[in-house]
């Protein structure tokens, strides 16, 4: 396989990793919204605050690649993005398997009493753990990783820049569908008009995050008639990498507000909402940039 399709084959497995964590992330935004949260102990509401931050991490982990791609690469067929992919989708999977084996064990507390919860989360970790990573102990041999870069024909970057558009797209898809179906539960009206501010100003960022992430293909039709034209990928590049500042702050304003409802109105939800902002920023953008910089023909 040529290294062309080898980075096309590890951005399509990157999608498939995040079409799996926005439904954690989706959850993890609606769960304080629900009429049973408040009975929840204030460890449960804990972990559920522990399991938003692993998903958020998990989020920003699957689309700081394509922000690195897009930026350190300029779009071209990169043995150094399939390694980075390596290494993020190891990181992923075991960020995934902790939140995943924390939320059935809620779910399973919540059918079945603690003890029930506390086996489910056990075998939910253990068994994700065992059918994600269980191939590497029946690999005959090392693969050997291509290191050195390959120039990708136009028709192959666009082809990047548009799955890398579906990548981010699910993460804005989770959030957007939350903010907008929140807002007629009896308990967004019960917040304060802070709150209810910052929601609004996180959902109006995400909207505008989702039409950038679909102008892409909408340009690439309209405008391009469907060519392999460089321009476009050029543009397209621009609009990803935009999307990804408002899908950042979007989704650390809701943090804020997830995190207001979990730990109350103060300075721990304050830093939630900051760090959430720092990290998915730096992971999206200061560390993509930085990368491009140490480059020889940066």
């Amino acid at each position: 396989m040529s290294l062309v399709a080898k980075t096309k084959t590890a951005l399509d497995e990157s999608r498939m990793l995040m079409l799996g964590a926005q439904i954690l992330l989706g959850f993890q935004f609606h769960a304080p919204f629900q009429n049973a949260f408040s009975s929840l102990s204030p460890a449960e509401k804990a972990l559920e605050l522990g399991v938003l931050a692993l998903i958020i991490g998990v989020i920003g982990l699957l689309i700081m690649p394509s922000s690195y791609h897009r930026i350190a690469l300029a779009g071209e067929a990169s043995g150094r993005l399939i390694a980075l992919i390596d290494r993020v989708t190891v990181a992923t999977l075991v960020l995934f398997a902790v939140a995943m084996g924390t939320d059935l064990g809620l779910a399973g507390a919540r059918i079945a009493g603690a003890a029930w919860g506390a086996f489910a989360a056990f075998c939910g970790f253990v068994a994700s753990i065992a059918i994600w990573f269980g191939p590497c102990l029946v690999r005959a041999q090392e693969l050997a990783m291509p290191i050195s870069d390959e120039k990708a024909p136009t028709a192959a970057k666009i082809d990047y820049v548009l799955t890398e558009a579906r990548v981010v797209l699910p993460g804005a898809q989770a959030i957007l569908g939350f903010q907008f179906a929140i807002v007629l539960t009896k308990e967004f009206a019960e917040l304060t008009s802070d709150l209810k501010l910052v929601h609004g100003s996180s959902l109006a960022l995400m909207a505008v995050a989702t039409a950038l992430l679909i102008a892409p293909a909408a340009y690439h039709r309209i405008v391009y008639g469907g060519r392999d034209d460089p321009d476009f990928q050029q543009v397209a590049s621009r609009l990803i990498l935009l999307a990804t500042v408002f899908l950042a702050l979007g989704i650390s304003g809701d943090a804020y507000l997830v995190a207001s409802m979990i730990a109350g109105h103060g300075r721990l939800s304050a830093a939630f909402g900051v760090v959430t902002a720092t990290v998915l920023l730096g992971l999206w953008h200061a560390w993509p940039w930085l990368k491009h910089r140490q480059m020889p023909s940066a």
